[in-house]
């Protein structure tokens, strides 16, 4: 029998115990102008019952386009991503997490970007959509643009903090040949630390238009409906200081310490020079505002005193006409 053929795009849904936003996100796939795609279910520890009846309320129209993968105990969202790749074949993969969006021609456009550059992979402009969950009901808040001066996806901006996130990005998946796969033992902030490693070696383009993507965020859930940018502000934190030690000390092992050594010497000087240039400029702003008091209480006094010469001026000129009438007779 023939085989069929590969996919162009493999799409990773990881999804843990939200059958009503895997619901959604399944619908948003199939929503997509081009179909030449895979979408492989990620089910990291959830309950099979929240993930198996959504699947099946879609298959007719998934059909062979949809496999799920069951873990039986939670590996982290990297390990989730990372089986999900490797059980699947295409020349493109994207990260669709079950809470997040997609434009209808995000896939459509993207592909066609990559068709014509070089560039490992492409992200879109996106934008952040703050939901909440009523009784089952997912109901819009409101909107903003997420990193909206962005123009470029680079090495040097990324260093400083992540600039897109999974939902915006499609790639090669010979990417992973090269530079390995996401780490596993990052519970969070994993996407970004492969993004370090990709734009080392390589470039991300953008498609800088109207959003493609949308980061779908709860602000007020907890447990499994929230967002781990949220809920696990403090893990992200930690783990962003774990990344930057270990590529830190690989570039020292390296290169050694002078340059380090110099550029947190030289940054030091900096601060030290802008900390001294606030003082001033507060001592300065604190000198005007009491110059500026006294202005204004000298210049209370001087308008008390003409109103009070005014008031003496009118007083006499009465005076004088009261007189002048009582001479008159």
């Amino acid at each position: 029998m023939p085989t069929a053929p590969t996919p162009s795009v493999a799409i990773i849904m990881r999804s843990r115990n939200r059958s009503l936003l895997l619901d959604r996100a399944l619908r948003d796939v199939l929503q997509q102008t081009v179909t030449d795609w895979t979408v492989v279910v990620v089910n990291d520890g959830g309950d099979r019952a929240e993930v198996d009846p959504v699947v099946e309320r879609h298959r007719a129209r998934l059909g062979d386009r949809l496999q799920v993968i069951h873990h039986d105990t939670s590996l982290g969202m990297e390990a989730a991503s990372n089986a999900g790749i490797r059980a699947s074949d295409s020349e493109y993969i994207a990260i669709h997490d079950d809470d997040d969006e997609w434009h209808p021609t995000f896939l459509e456009r993207t592909l066609a970007y990559l068709a014509q550059h070089d560039d490992a992979g492409v992200a879109v402009r996106t934008e952040i959509v703050f939901e909440r969950i009523t009784d089952g009901t997912i109901e819009e808040v409101s909107r903003e643009i997420f990193q909206p001066a962005l123009k470029a996806v680079t090495l040097f901006d990324t260093i400083r903090h992540n600039r897109c996130v999974p939902i915006s990005v499609l790639y090669r998946r010979a990417i992973h040949d090269q530079i390995g796969y996401y780490n596993e033992s990052l519970s969070v902030v994993g996407d970004w630390e492969f993004q370090l490693r990709l734009l080392q070696q390589h470039t991300l383009g953008f498609i800088d238009e109207v959003p493609l993507a949308y980061w779908n965020q709860r602000r007020e859930a907890i447990g499994d409906l929230g967002n781990s940018v949220i809920v696990e502000d403090s893990e992200h934190k930690r783990l962003d200081q774990s990344v930057r030690e270990h590529h830190l000390k690989e570039h020292v092992s390296q290169s050694g310490l002078g340059a380090v050594l110099y550029q947190t010497a030289y940054q030091q000087r900096e601060f030290d020079h802008l900390h001294e240039r606030q003082n001033y400029s507060e001592d300065l702003l604190r000198q005007i505002l009491e110059t500026n008091r006294h202005l204004v209480d000298r210049v209370q006094v001087l308008e008390q005193s003409i109103s009070d010469a005014s008031l003496v001026a009118l007083l006499r000129r009465r005076y004088r006409r009261l007189k002048d009438r009582a001479l008159r007779r």
